[in-house]
């Protein structure tokens, strides 16, 4: 039986906005488990693929390989916040393109032994690269002082009740300190029940989110990374987000670089309907774009 991959988001909105072709280099900064660079390698253009996650480096490189269109695809398994390192040690001349994917892909999503999944009863891990990373989500939960957690709760989720939960969390360590991702997720959908109310997604998705952009350090690899794209010249840039704290930073760092690009966009591009109904992961995505001079 094929293997069920990780849906890209936007993939025609990327290649509309990148149009690839067999002279042209890109660079998937987020390689995940292959998807867009799979587009871009079919129409003839190389690609470096980088991941944090050396699980999601096997999955795309196998995945490249089957559909015969590895020999201008490779893969390196590094940090996105390297990218200006890897750009040089690579020795990647005349990058037409860049793409970051901010979101996660499917398979760590529903991995039950890495923490990210609300029904994970063995892990509170959410490294990204655990042979690389020593700070987990879990050392963060049951050590960080109130103050840190509320920090990492409204700065990374804008969670409205972030300073009870990060109170109550340091009382309830203490003689209970939270091991796995769904006693976490369990411990503040009992907390929502408490207060009476009821919210769309599950009560613990932006709690789990900050703790994971704080595990892995995201905004600030993003931060990094988008700086290094300012030494290139004439190279297209794509980011995919999908809350509004990535968007945010990304259209800040837009705004507050318009003179080194040629071309932006102005308003994010959102997934059709039809791609909605096809895939629900890509419902809150958004498209930004800007070209260097």
């Amino acid at each position: 039986m094929e293997p069920v991959y990780h849906q890209p988001v936007l993939a025609q909105e990327i290649i509309t906005f990148f149009q690839p072709g067999p002279n042209n280099i890109y660079i998937d900064a987020t390689l995940g488990n292959g998807g867009h660079t799979l587009e871009l390698l079919k129409h003839g253009a190389k690609v470096y693929g980088i991941d944090q996650d050396p699980q999601n480096l096997t999955i795309a490189t196998s995945r490249i390989r089957a559909n015969n269109v590895s020999k201008n695809f490779i893969g390196i398994n590094d940090n996105f916040a390297n990218l200006e390192k890897i750009i040089s040690s690579n020795n990647i001349k005349c990058i037409s393109g860049i793409l970051f994917d901010l979101g996660l892909s499917s398979n760590q999503l529903k991995s039950a032994t890495r923490g990210f999944s609300f029904n994970d009863s063995t892990s509170l891990d959410m490294r990204l690269d655990p042979t690389v990373q020593t700070l987990t989500a879990k050392e963060i939960i049951n050590t960080y002082s109130a103050a840190e957690l509320f920090n990492i709760f409204s700065k990374y989720a804008q969670e409205k009740y972030s300073r009870e939960i990060a109170d109550n969390i340091t009382t309830v360590r203490k003689s209970h300190p939270f091991e796995t991702s769904i006693q976490l997720a369990d411990y503040i959908k009992e907390f929502y029940r408490q207060k009476h109310q009821s919210v769309h997604l599950h009560p613990a998705t932006k709690i789990l989110m900050a703790l994971r952009i704080a595990t892995n350090n995201e905004y600030q690899n993003v931060t990094t990374a988008l700086n290094s794209c300012l030494k290139l010249h004439q190279t297209k840039i794509a980011l995919i987000t999908f809350h509004s704290g990535e968007d945010r930073l990304v259209k800040q760092f837009i705004n507050q670089n318009k003179q080194s690009f040629s071309q932006f966009s102005t308003r994010p591009i959102k997934p059709s309907s039809s791609e909605i109904r096809q895939n629900h992961l890509s419902r809150s995505s958004l498209l930004r774009t800007f070209t260097l001079k």
